[in-house]
């Protein structure tokens, strides 16, 4: 078989795997979640709550995938708190008279704690604290690595995908260039396109100063984002080939991480 018709049978196959996917995907998302569920269900089963002054424990559904394990008296919330979140995060707390009181403790799939937030009379006294920001992100176009640092040492890796033309910094607008030098990580926008995105500071100095010296438009609105709504589920497909527009993907589980992890004002170094 020559070489153009062997990809032209091998695009043929991807298409027509991603159409089965597509139109199977209630049935597999809703196996999934339900999984993820019972998941929850087997994790908590033989956990039990020491519920004090006449308080019993009780059980709920507690997000699309969670559950909730706390202390009620007389209908109001009172005394210990936790939850499950799928198997991704557990939130430990507690409640007083149906408001929530002292500090509240988040935990990841790994058992670490990431956040803590205090309370008093129900209202937060300060936001979340998150224990696990990064102090710098790194991203290495050619290891197609995206590493965070704290402390100066690395603490998290993840694999991601770049633009159409990956290699070389932008130039202009549409060359699919994912740019190269250090930037700012300064915002963030949850309702994008994408399963949340982060916004680059491109274009720098530099980059403005080039542009004004070859006339170019240096084009902007570069991000760190996730899958394209609606297809998370095709993270796998996507993770063969570099298709944005110069920006950088990651798969949707580890975005909701460095949505966390990221605080807006983060320096990103990104290296050829």
């Amino acid at each position: 078989m020559n070489i153009k018709k062997f990809f032209g049978v091998s695009i043929a196959l991807l298409i027509t795997a991603g159409l089965i996917l597509l139109l199977t995907s209630p049935l597999w998302i809703g196996w999934m979640m339900e999984h993820e569920h019972n998941k929850t269900k087997d994790a908590i089963a033989k956990i039990s709550l020491q519920c004090n002054n006449g308080a019993t424990e009780k059980r709920e559904v507690w997000s699309k995938l969670g559950i909730a394990i706390f202390c009620q008296k007389k209908g109001v919330k009172h005394g210990a708190w936790q939850a499950w979140d799928g198997g991704y995060m557990h939130i430990s707390g507690e409640y007083i008279e149906g408001r929530k009181q002292g500090t509240w403790d988040y935990f990841n799939a790994n058992g670490e704690q990431w956040g803590k937030r205090v309370y008093a009379n129900g209202e937060g006294d300060a936001d979340l604290i998150n224990l696990l920001s990064a102090d710098s992100v790194v991203l290495n176009k050619k290891a197609r690595k995206l590493y965070l640092l704290k402390s100066g040492k690395i603490f998290r890796t993840y694999n991601v995908r770049l633009g159409g033309q990956p290699i070389g910094h932008k130039q202009q607008e549409g060359d699919e260039r994912t740019p190269e030098g250090q930037y700012v990580l300064d915002a963030r926008i949850e309702n994008s396109k994408y399963h949340k995105s982060i916004h680059l500071s491109y274009p720098n100095t530099e980059d403005q100063k080039l542009a004004q010296k070859t006339g170019l438009n240096p084009g902007g609105e570069v991000m760190l984002h996730g899958q394209p709504n609606g297809f998370g589920w095709a993270w796998r497909l996507l993770a063969l080939w570099d298709w944005t527009d110069g920006c950088i993907a990651v798969n949707n589980q580890d975005m909701d991480e460095l949505w966390n992890l990221i605080e807006n004002g983060t320096s990103i170094e990104i290296t050829p």
